[in-house]
């Protein structure tokens, strides 16, 4: 593996509450007992991060007050973070409570620099049936406009709907992005330097590879859900939090499942 430039923490589906004892009816631990856990195991890594980046499904729904509570709980981190929106969240509170922005953006997509890797975060929830998402076609403009302009940095995506079909139908026709072939017919205009696409949503580890392209979820904070070939139905797994730790080099993308106890 060549130097590396970044190594960040992969976080996803929170799903905070105001309430302290919210998701205890899905989870023998509530959404706040959860990312508390989340934030304390980060932060006790036995080693530096660069940044923390948050697919989406910060909140368990629309509520303002669940944004300053995530705003309490995560001000903890030892690390800077970045937010993504997800189907439960409320972007513009997401970024008036989290962000200190008056005016929100709409949709909530950006880009920014480190360590002299671009990221470019996409916001998947335009119009469709919840929990499935959309990219518009106006930030899929701007999303190919900035991957068409020649760029030697190495690039990470992340966004919170899964793309692509895993084979498992109540992922694939119930939570994915209705567009996801479009959106991965746009990131090969960059495949050369696209080190993976990060998200959330799904609440289990997937990994999967198509023409060059990575694409990675996260654990959920609070709740996870089993993945098989053929499954129809949302069934709740047994497994414990996680997170993942990436590292990203000038030609190498290299992922940690990180797992931690509540």
């Amino acid at each position: 593996m060549t130097s590396p430039l970044l190594t960040f923490v992969h976080i996803s589906d929170t799903h905070i509450s105001a309430n302290p004892e919210y998701g205890l009816q899905h989870s023998p631990y509530s959404t706040q007992t959860g990312a508390q856990a989340l934030v304390k195991a980060v932060n006790n890594l036995p080693f530096p991060v660069d940044l923390v980046l948050h697919t989406g499904d910060v909140a368990y729904d629309p509520d303002p007050s669940a944004y300053e509570t995530a705003r309490q709980i995560f001000s903890s981190l030892k690390f800077p973070i970045r937010y993504l929106a997800g189907n439960h969240d409320y972007p513009r509170e997401l970024q008036r409570i989290l962000l200190g922005r008056a005016d929100a953006a709409a949709p909530f997509h950006y880009t920014f620099e480190m360590n002299g890797v671009q990221f470019i975060c996409l916001d998947s929830n335009g119009p469709a049936e919840p929990p499935r998402g959309n990219v518009i076609s106006e930030q899929l403009a701007w999303l190919e406009a900035l991957l068409i302009t020649p760029d030697d940095r190495p690039l990470v995506v992340a966004i919170h709907h899964n793309a692509l079909p895993v084979g498992s139908p109540w992922l694939d026709e119930y939570m994915r992005i209705v567009n996801g072939e479009t959106l991965h017919q746009v990131l090969l205009k960059a495949k050369d330097r696209l080190r993976g696409v990060f998200f959330g949503h799904v609440h289990q580890n997937l990994q999967m590879y198509q023409d060059s392209i990575l694409y990675t979820s996260a654990l959920s904070s609070w709740n996870q859900f089993y993945v098989w070939p053929g499954l129809e139905e949302t069934i709740q797994a047994p497994d414990g939090p996680g997170f993942n730790v990436v590292t990203i080099s000038a030609n190498q993308t290299f992922v940690r499942r990180w797992y931690y106890s509540v």
